[in-house]
């Protein structure tokens, strides 16, 4: 037996099933994936349906949620402009990216975007049909969410398959030896794979070490944000500062909540010309009410972004929860400095949507996840806190100086800007395939 033949046998026999049982038992306690779950049903039904309406052999991309949609976003952008006449599929693992997506098309208004829906369960039978439906030209799949049997169906029906923004850090299970061995029939099979930068090309090197399809372009996040930064001039929703500084914190955690929000309100209640903006990762009524209830304990008035109902001036508020997903990055264009969360947890969030406001940037310890993190830090654009007293510390600090804070902006657009262009290097190494 082959070494591929033995791998789809574990997958399928054992891991897949066990994960899809364990999955249904965790949606008896976990919201999100009850809803992931919820939102499958009948998916198979609407695959079909979609097919026989596409009125040519679609692009199909598939992202795991918003972060990844969001670097999809200017090559699809780019598809519509220079091949208008292809339509284009995403499918989603997360119902956040789903249901954020569907908004932001109806906003946005993609002509070319024709369907948009969950990736069903990556089971042999679901990507059979979804790959039958849409028989697409080409399948690109942004940064990681890879699943083994979509990727080994579409290989054996000639499916051309290019990952982009790919990333691969040293702290991830995929490069581990166990999940290297693994993943390596998976990124085999794959047409191309665009890293984000030459370690993470290097690392795929080391999984793949005869795929000949390896290559850099940059990563499309830095197109993106500054597309939305061009937007922004007028953002929806804004939040006035009226004379105040404005720290706002983005995608935080419960634990990065621990350190976080101790030092805040130590600095919030030193500093009334301070107006503090926090947008929990998954702004769901339970995390908003418990945001509520640490102002209230720390004597610190609050009002939610939905609240101000349309007003930008948030009146004697010193705290405002972001109780809605995407806007986080046109607010940071309200801000002074920020915070990026999950650097506490799992690795830290986008830090380039910040940096590209000319802000300064803090994060937490976990952040070697993202390679844009590690430049800001070298570049002196950004600060890593490993607790309570540093975040205190920092905000202090900033606060009181006007040209550290404005140099560490500088430096940090600066940065931004020169990484500009992955997404027309993207369009070229997909050419071939349109």
């Amino acid at each position: 037996m082959s070494v591929l033949k033995f791998r789809r046998k574990l997958y399928n026999g054992i891991a897949l099933p066990v994960a899809y049982g364990f999955a249904h038992l965790a949606a008896v306690f976990r919201p999100k994936i009850r809803q992931a779950l919820r939102g499958r049903k009948g998916v198979n039904d609407r695959w079909v349906e979609a097919g026989t309406n596409l009125p040519a052999k679609p692009v199909w991309f598939h992202v795991a949620s918003v972060g990844e949609y969001e670097q999809a976003r200017p090559l699809i952008a780019a598809l519509g402009k220079t091949r208008p006449e292809i339509p284009i599929v995403v499918s989603f693992t997360s119902p956040s990216g789903f249901d954020y997506a569907s908004e932001k098309e109806k906003l946005e208004g993609s002509e070319n975007v024709c369907f948009i829906d969950y990736l069903p369960i990556d089971f042999v039978g679901n990507v059979r049909l979804c790959l039958e439906a849409l028989d697409p030209r080409l399948l690109v799949f942004v940064k990681f969410d890879l699943w083994p049997n979509l990727v080994w169906e579409a290989a054996a029906r000639g499916v051309p398959m290019v990952l982009i923004d790919a990333t691969l850090s040293e702290t991830s299970n995929r490069y581990r030896s166990a999940g290297k061995r693994f993943y390596g029939t998976v990124y085999d099979k794959l047409d191309k794979i665009i890293a984000i930068s030459q370690t993470d090309a290097k690392r795929f090197r080391e999984c793949v070490p005869d795929h000949s399809g390896i290559s850099v372009a940059g990563d499309t996040r830095f197109d993106r944000v500054m597309e939305r930064k061009k937007l922004s001039a007028t953002p929806r929703p804004r939040i006035e500062r009226d004379g105040r500084r404005v720290f706002l914190a983005g995608s935080t955690w419960p634990k990065d909540e621990i350190h976080l929000l101790g030092a805040v309100a130590r600095v919030a209640r030193n500093n009334r010309n301070l107006l503090v903006v926090i947008a929990p990762h998954e702004p769901v009524d339970e995390r908003v009410a418990e945001l509520r209830a640490w102002a209230g304990d720390n004597s610190l008035s609050v009002i939610t972004l939905g609240a101000l109902n349309g007003e930008r001036r948030p009146a004697d508020q010193q705290v405002i929860i972001v109780d809605s997903v995407g806007v986080l990055a046109e607010l940071y264009g309200c801000a002074d400095l920020a915070y990026v969360g999950g650097s506490f947890s799992t690795g830290v969030h986008n830090v380039i949507e910040p940096a590209i406001m000319g802000i300064p940037v803090l994060f937490g310890p976990v952040n070697k996840n993202s390679f844009e993190a590690l430049e800001l830090l070298s570049n002196k654009a950004a600060i890593e806190v490993a607790n309570e007293e540093d975040i205190y510390d920092s905000l202090t600090t900033l606060l009181k100086n006007d040209d550290k804070r404005a140099d560490m902006g500088r430096r940090a657009r600066q940065y931004v800007e020169s990484h500009l262009g992955a997404t027309e290097r993207c369009l070229q190494a997909i050419q071939e395939y349109l």
